[in-house]
């Protein structure tokens, strides 16, 4: 032991020191013994749950390494099909999200992708085309990605005049995202479609918790306005 040196040899402490290191270094070698034994006795056992770790170990490792090598080659694909978008048109842009979404379908890549594809058919004014895709992305494994295509489908759903339909995606949206980000969004969406529809009465309750939830925010600024407007 290190504190050895630190005492006389000669006084009383040297000899229970001494005898301490003697009944370790014997309780050491009777635990060795026995720990030999008994993995002699089990060796067996020893060796098969030796081979099991092994491969669950190997097999994770290959795991995490395939899984961390699909997620660099799906974004990888992900911005190569932002660039043939940009440089090559929507043809063939939409071709290499199709080679991205069958390559790597369900990662989080492949989604951003099919929404990107969504947004840019909305802008276009392909509404119907739109619908599909964020009707697709409400089953997507992410749910930042569900909500986002939920609130574009029921503005997508309005624009091809699916009043009853956009209508009812909104409020689903809302009732099962209470604390979203989007639900200004959702909202003014919902009661715009619900006006738009005909329903003004639902339209103005709609506008009326906007402007009273949201009140200086761009939506809570029109919201006031489409009162007054309804009110007339």
């Amino acid at each position: 032991m290190q504190y050895t040196a630190l005492i006389s040899k000669s006084g009383p402490f040297f000899n229970i020191i001494k005898y301490m290191e003697n009944t370790n270094q014997e309780s050491l070698s009777s635990y060795v013994s026995k720990l030999i034994d008994v993995c002699k006795a089990h060796k067996n056992a020893l060796l098969a749950a030796v081979i099991i770790i092994a491969v669950v170990g190997g097999g994770w490792g290959l795991y995490t390494s395939h899984k961390e090598k699909t997620l660099q080659n799906s974004w990888a694909q992900f911005y190569n099909a932002q660039i043939m978008l940009l440089t090559q048109g929507t043809a063939e842009g939409f071709d290499a999200i199709d080679q991205l979404n069958a390559a790597y379908p369900n990662t989080d890549a492949a989604y951003y992708a099919r929404l990107m594809q969504a947004d840019l058919l909305f802008t276009e004014e392909n509404y119907a085309q739109s619908v599909d895709i964020y009707k697709e992305l409400l089953q997507a494994k992410n749910p930042h990605v569900r909500m986002i295509a939920a609130v574009s489908l029921g503005a997508a759903q309005q624009a091809v005049k699916e009043y009853a339909a956009s209508v009812e995606t909104l409020q689903n949206f809302i009732a099962q995202n209470p604390s979203s980000f989007a639900l200004p969004q959702a909202y003014f969406t919902l009661a715009l479609s619900q006006e738009l529809s005909g329903d003004k009465t639902a339209a103005t309750e709609t506008y009326k918790k906007i402007l009273e939830d949201y009140t200086k925010t761009y939506f809570g600024v029109v919201a006031k306005d489409k009162i007054n407007q309804l009110s007339k």
